[in-house]
């Protein structure tokens, strides 16, 4: 039976404390894994990445065992419910893509927090294309099951992690991390940014900023500072 499209939504749970994951540490947490899959002498046939993050997540882990193909999972609906799908990147067009029945493959993505997505991405692998899969991902919930085999952090209080592809996508939770620790005007927040590497035009940072005010998830104060909204009175 396919399974059915809310099983792959992921729900943010409202309240959760942001936390930014730079460059750096994505890089660490890629080297653990690959040291992970070593260890337990894991040599993957393909490393597939769930779309669309956990793609990135594949392909840097992919660096670790070269000629290894990285292929992208997607699914599609049909028969009253989703089918995975495979599908590689050539010359920006993404081209079906297939494994022999029973390789072995690493299943990668960005964060499982309750572990329904990427089970539900696994199941139709083994059921779709008959594949040996084994799991992955940079950060797991502890909660998560089932649990990822192989996790670079496995958190008891996983925050919303805003990971460095996500950070115009996340912009709530990236203003978020910044202004927990102290006001800051415009041009701090663009100089917190740069330091972590993220180039935000000027005008597009203002206009972002000024749509978190009107929807009250940050307020305006004296000279110009940012600031997070205090506690209902």
């Amino acid at each position: 039976m396919p399974e059915p499209a809310p099983v792959l939504a992921y729900r943010p749970r409202p309240g959760r404390p942001a936390r930014m994951m730079p460059w750096a540490a994505v890089q660490r947490g890629i080297d653990a894994l690959a040291a992970q899959l070593r260890d337990a002498g894991a040599e993957p046939d393909a490393v597939i990445g769930i779309a669309s993050g956990g793609w990135i997540v594949a392909q840097c882990l992919a660096d670790h065992f070269p000629g290894v193909p990285v292929l992208v999972a997607h699914a599609r609906p049909g028969g009253g419910g989703l089918r995975t799908e495979l599908a590689s990147g050539q010359d920006g067009l993404l081209c079906p893509a297939g494994l022999r029945p029973g390789a072995a493959v690493v299943l990668a993505d960005e964060v499982i927090d309750s572990g329904r997505t990427i089970a539900a991405f696994a199941a139709m692998l083994r059921r779709d294309c008959q594949l040996t899969v084994m799991t992955a991902c940079l950060a797991a919930s502890t909660a998560a099951s089932p649990a990822p085999d192989f996790a670079a952090d496995r958190m008891d209080d996983l925050p919303e992690l805003v990971l460095p592809w996500r950070v115009q996508r996340d912009f709530p939770q990236t203003i978020a991390c910044l202004l927990r620790a102290c006001p800051l005007n415009t041009s701090q927040i663009d100089e917190r940014l740069r330091e972590l590497g993220h180039d935000i035009h000027p005008h597009v940072l203002d206009r972002r900023l000024a749509a978190l005010a009107a929807a009250g998830l940050v307020t305006a104060g004296p000279g110009g500072a940012w600031d997070l909204p205090g506690p209902p009175s």
